[in-house]
């Protein structure tokens, strides 16, 4: 692949061939557990490119960061429509929305272990080709080497939805959900002038014993048309 000097716009467009094994026959989009299958060789293949553009000077060390959240958002944010467009032109990367943004939250549990969550920075419904917020929680061990866990998850507004397999779309499961891992989405309408910020409960348990190991708390934040997160929006202990 050639690659334009600095001064030029880089794109590169990935199609996502491989067959959706979550969705119905026939249909060209792909759920949010399609992706999530793909995401570990998608984010494998990002980790050269960055090595490549930091080297030809398209990105800078700095931006490392910013350019993969911006690239793993824009994947779960566009991706179910068969197609991945990664596009950087330098000094551009301020451009790119929340709502296209991949946020990876770490609450630090007073064992030494951690709650993880994967989610996008912001939510907006009227302007989202997802249903609502994707949740997808994982619990690591002091080690950082991952544990097995159940989630509890109960909101004080809006719903989740679950993907159901057989039906090929999302459920509404009411304010209380359960995840092994799993991805979870919470969705509501276009908040209100005075609506308050949403909080999400989470009870973390082990998935053998049902033991409580953790509670935390999401808590979002309402911007005008949008629910928010931030970097502190999540709280354990």
């Amino acid at each position: 692949m050639r690659f334009a000097r600095a001064a030029a716009p880089l794109f590169i467009a990935a199609l996502l061939l491989a067959p959706a094994a979550r969705a119905a026959e026939g249909d060209p989009l792909l759920g949010v557990d399609d992706l999530l299958s793909l995401e570990e060789s998608y984010s494998a293949f990002l980790s050269q490119l960055e090595d490549l553009i930091v080297s030809r000077g398209l990105l800078s060390e700095d931006d490392r960061e910013a350019w993969r959240d911006a690239q793993m958002g824009d994947f779960f944010q566009n991706g179910g429509y068969g197609s991945i467009l990664a596009s950087y032109m330098p000094g551009a990367l301020g451009l790119a929305r929340e709502e296209d943004t991949l946020a990876e939250l770490r609450a630090p549990l007073p064992d030494g272990g951690a709650l993880e969550l994967d989610t996008m920075r912001r939510y907006t419904p009227q302007d989202s080709s997802l249903p609502g917020l994707m949740l997808t929680l994982s619990l690591a061990d002091a080690s950082g080497a991952p544990r097995d866990a159940a989630f509890t998850l109960r909101a004080d507004s809006g719903v989740f939805l679950k993907w159901d397999a057989l039906l090929g779309t999302y459920q509404d499961v009411g304010r209380e959900a359960e995840s092994t891992g799993e991805t979870v989405v919470w969705s509501d309408q276009t908040p209100a002038e005075d609506a308050r910020d949403p909080q999400i409960a989470i009870l973390v348990t082990d998935a053998a014993t049902g033991e409580t190991l953790a509670e935390a708390t999401l808590t979002l934040t309402v911007q005008e048309a949008s629910y928010v997160v931030g970097d502190g929006a999540l709280a354990a202990r």
